[in-house]
């Protein structure tokens, strides 16, 4: 007798020792799992900033590009009108040379015969004089006006170049920061490609951090370890308690099921401890609620909340403290607020008791 019981004994306590093991397992398997999710959302940020760090350089070269391309356009309207300017000296320089030439050419045809006659012709010396000097000045006064319009010329003709010059230094800069762009554009497509199989990695990881969240519930290895709820907002001003009330939108005497404290659409709205996401979906006078599972039996409840504004899913780890969504007037509501309810072993608790 003494025998069987012993044997019996050393069975249960071999079962329990297997179970312990397997939920000592499980509990290490699914701290690993969420360890390496972080590990990927930590890559996934970096990766994020990493191709934010690439816009902004983009940027930066987009606009030495866009400011070399301007400065081109500058110069070549400015390049333009020196070659208008260059055609009208080009011009005044041809009538000054023809001018010039022709009376070279005159003197030559007469030779010093003419020049001679002409001065000779005078019928005085004052008029000798006169004549003798008008044409030295007229001569004189020629090649000074083709040396001026040269000189012109010349100057233009170098402000032309300088500004060719710096055209050409300016393309070399533009075809520089081009290049420096298409390489960044390589990154960024690269950064891309490799964000997308870091996101894709996540999601992978999530459903399975979550499958096993779901399963520590199921096990009942996830438990509660005590002390006070984080308060769900950031306001403690209770605006209705829990208790029977008339319900302010159907005007019915009912149970209010939990407590509303008070707070602006848009406020955070806080997992009251850490817990597993047992339901987050749409239902009826709630508007929209996120069932949160701390263990032990202990469950929270949150209402009124748009869907745009939740942060969780079914299955997901939070923490406390953790911003789960926002608040919001969803449902049958008087205007923003945030419901907050609590069960034990499902049954309904008054919230403020867990409430540090």
């Amino acid at each position: 007798m003494k025998s069987r019981l012993l044997t019996g004994l050393l069975i249960s306590c071999l079962a329990w020792t297997a179970v312990s093991a397997e939920v000592v397992q499980a509990e290490d398997d699914a701290k690993k799992a969420r360890e390496k999710l972080e590990e990927i959302r930590s890559k996934k940020e970096k990766a994020e900033g990493k191709g934010e760090e690439i816009a902004d350089q983009m940027d930066k070269v987009q606009e030495k590009i866009d400011q070399i391309g301007r400065e081109i356009h500058q110069r070549d309207q400015r390049i333009h009108e020196v070659e208008k300017s260059l055609e009208k000296v080009q011009a005044r320089l041809d009538k000054k040379m023809d001018r010039y030439k022709g009376r070279l050419k005159h003197l030559y045809q007469n030779g010093e015969v003419g020049y001679m006659t002409s001065l000779f012709e005078s019928e005085s010396l004052s008029q000798f004089l006169a004549r003798f000097e008008t044409f030295r000045l007229m001569v004189k006064e020629d090649h000074h006006l083709v040396e001026q319009v040269e000189k012109d010329k010349q100057q233009i003709l170098k402000q032309k170049k300088r500004l060719s010059d710096l055209n050409q230094q300016r393309t070399k800069k533009m075809k520089e920061a081009k290049h420096a762009y298409e390489k960044l554009q390589k990154l960024k497509e690269n950064n891309k490609e490799k964000l997308a199989e870091i996101r894709q990695e996540e999601q992978i990881q999530e459903a399975e951090v979550r499958e096993m969240n779901l399963l520590a519930l199921k096990n009942g290895t996830f438990q509660y370890p005590g002390g006070p709820f984080h308060w769900p907002g950031d306001s403690h001003r209770i605006t209705s308690d829990y208790g029977y009330r008339v319900h302010p939108v159907t005007g019915v005497h009912k149970l209010h099921t939990g407590i509303d404290t008070a707070g602006d659409a848009g406020d955070p709205i806080y997992a009251a401890a850490d817990g597993i996401v047992l339901d987050s979906r749409p239902a009826s006078g709630y508007g929209w609620i996120i069932m949160i599972d701390h263990g032990s039996s202990l469950t929270t409840l949150y209402a009124h909340m748009y869907p745009h504004t939740v942060r969780v899913q079914k299955g997901d780890y939070v923490e406390r403290g953790q911003q789960i969504a926002e608040i919001g007037d969803n449902g049958y509501s008087t205007g923003p607020h945030n419901h907050f309810e609590v069960r034990k072993n499902g049954t309904l608790q008054d919230p403020k008791q867990y409430l540090q």
